[in-house]
């Protein structure tokens, strides 16, 4: 649209101090222009159909246009018209109209459009006459109601989705009748499926929580699919549907968290609890837990949530650093006053911490020789809910193995949390794209990071040195050295999968091995120490149906670990 701001000095533009230009283009491809031009109409000049003409724009045949200062901040309502005269005005389709079904009202038939602030210079309007979108694609019109949130940001409300490329202050929402809290926009879009949120200000930290029950995905988003002009029901923020006209019930929680595995620096500043929803600061500030006497449970009741989904995550705060479990948003479906089962933080399965090991050293290893792996950058970094502080702002630059081309390491000799989650990036950390995308088909060593992610997840059993090694985003095993690699290759386990028992063989002639089975949240299982023959049998029993991780140490301190998968 560069060819709008070039268009002939014969154009006329309207003035205003404080205006901001908008470019104004009409295609009439198909009408028959009559031979008073083509003009538009509308309360920002006054609703005079023959003082604001649109020009030919050059090399765009049946295209019209003019740039005219508007004033920013403001819904403006308007018409093309082919003359100069009403006659000529356009029948604007109903889904682009300003009063609608999605907001209640009734009144002209007019087009409308947001007039953003002074921060971008130029806005374009790109209709086609009595269409609703330009050639070849559709309009979508989007309505949500906040009536029940407490306050809307001074920032606005905002939508970002696939349909405008995930940015969250790129799309502002209008509210058109100041008797309400409805918020629309109208976008175009080709055919195709979009997935979006809506958010109450213009970053990231006020998006809705979108309930499991209509969102899609890991990070549970709103999705439409768009064959033909589509006026998408109209939603209450972080609801499924409508606004309810009676007040919504509301009940109290215990949230409740075991912090015994990530209590590794003598205690924390604090432990809090952060979700969806004002009242739980809409996964913000947090609100503060108590620790329950001296054990490493904390709690915290919460009164008057809103009945429906619950989602919270629990995270601890140590020497100015604010720490997320992983693993995707806890959600608990509240019908009445409730508690939190007890979990250990960062798992999702019901009970207390397992017990962890003493602080151990812990080698990781990334591997870019495979087949199809990427280049690797000038740097690799390891990020990771171990380091202080975590992640981006922690990460730490991996070694190239000497002689070994591709090929990166990095040590940690005092891990302490029971369970980390971590993965490797190609390059500058802040740069989402070098982050490893593992494969659809295989995430086997991954779990969810609740943001529409993965994260490599590791579960400490031993305090022994253990070295982890993948391929470049894969669950694939890594370049280990020889005495690793021929211990991995010398202990073998089988049949797997399996219904009813497993045999675990060591063919490394050492003299014992030290066997731990843990469940996915690393809880332990079972524990064989110091077992000195050749074969074990591993016994069903009262093992469930799932996955387990096999962790055997030999009397070398060699260690492996293998997946038991049982089935019904």
């Amino acid at each position: 649209m560069k060819k709008i701001l070039l268009m002939t000095a014969a154009m006329v533009t309207m003035s205003g101090l404080f205006a901001k230009k908008v470019a104004i283009v009409v295609d009439m491809t198909g009408q028959t222009v009559t031979a008073a031009g083509v003009h538009v109409a509308g309360n920002f000049q006054g609703w005079n159909p023959s003082t604001s003409t649109l020009f030919p724009i050059p090399g765009q045949t049946g295209f019209f246009g003019n740039i005219f200062d508007i004033n920013a901040g403001q819904v403006i309502e308007f018409k093309a018209i082919n003359g100069d005269s009403w006659g000529g005005a356009e029948n604007v389709p109903a889904i682009c109209q300003k009063p609608h079904p999605l907001n209640g009202q009734t009144g002209d038939a007019n087009r409308w459009m947001y007039i953003d602030s002074m921060a971008n210079d130029t806005s374009i309007i790109n209709i086609k006459y009595a269409a609703s979108a330009p050639a070849g694609k559709y309009a979508v019109r989007f309505a949500v109601d906040l009536q029940k949130e407490a306050s809307v940001s001074v920032n606005g409300v905002h939508l970002a989705g696939s349909i405008q490329g995930w940015n969250p202050a790129k799309t502002m929402m209008a509210n058109l009748y100041n008797s309400n809290k409805i918020y629309e926009i109208i976008l175009t879009a080709d055919s195709g499926s979009y997935q979006y949120k809506f958010i109450n200000g213009n970053d990231w930290g006020f998006t809705e929580s979108v309930p499991s029950t209509c969102g899609v995905g890991n990070d549970k988003n709103r999705e439409i699919n768009v064959l033909a002009d589509l006026a998408v029901n109209k939603v209450c923020f972080g609801m499924c549907v409508a606004c309810p006209a009676a007040p919504i019930p509301t009940f109290a929680l215990r949230f409740q968290v075991d912090m015994n595995s990530s209590n590794c620096d003598g205690g924390f500043d604090s432990v809090t609890v952060a979700g969806a929803g004002a009242k739980l600061t809409a996964f913000g500030a947090g609100l503060k837990m108590s620790q329950v006497g001296t054990s490493g449970i904390y709690a915290l009741t919460v009164n008057d949530l809103d009945s429906g989904e619950a989602k919270f995550k629990f995270r601890f705060h140590k020497n100015g650093n604010t720490n997320w479990e992983g693993g995707p948003d806890r959600i608990l479906a509240l019908a009445k006053s409730d508690t939190v089962k007890l979990t250990c933080f960062g798992s999702r399965v019901v009970g207390p911490c397992p017990s962890k090991p003493a602080t151990s050293k812990i080698t990781f290893v990334v591997d870019f020789t495979a087949a199809g792996a990427p280049t690797p950058a000038s740097k690799i970094y390891i990020i990771g809910d171990f380091t202080k502080p975590q992640w981006q702002a922690g990460a730490v630059e991996m070694t190239q193995i000497a002689g070994k081309p591709g090929i990166y390491s990095v040590s940690f000799d005092s891990i302490c949390p029971g369970k980390i989650n971590y993965k490797f990036t190609n390059g500058d950390v802040n740069i989402k794209t070098n982050e490893e995308d593992y494969d659809s088909l295989n995430r086997s060593c991954v779990e969810s990071n609740g943001i529409g992610g993965f994260n490599r997840v590791y579960v400490r059993t031993v305090a022994s040195p253990v070295t982890v090694s993948y391929q470049f985003s894969k669950c694939v095993a890594g370049y280990t050295s020889v005495s690793e690699a021929a211990f991995a290759s010398q202990v073998t386990l089988y049949p797997n999968p399996t219904n009813d028992y497993s045999v675990l063989a060591f063919n490394d002639r050492s003299n014992s091995h030290n066997v731990t089975i843990l469940d996915l949240a690393g809880k332990t299982i079972r524990t064989y120490n110091n077992y000195e023959l050749a074969t074990l049998k591993i016994e069903r029993n009262e093992l469930k149906a799932g996955i387990y991780f096999v962790n055997v140490v030999n009397s070398d301190n060699q260690s492996a670990t293998m997946k038991l998968m049982i089935q019904e």
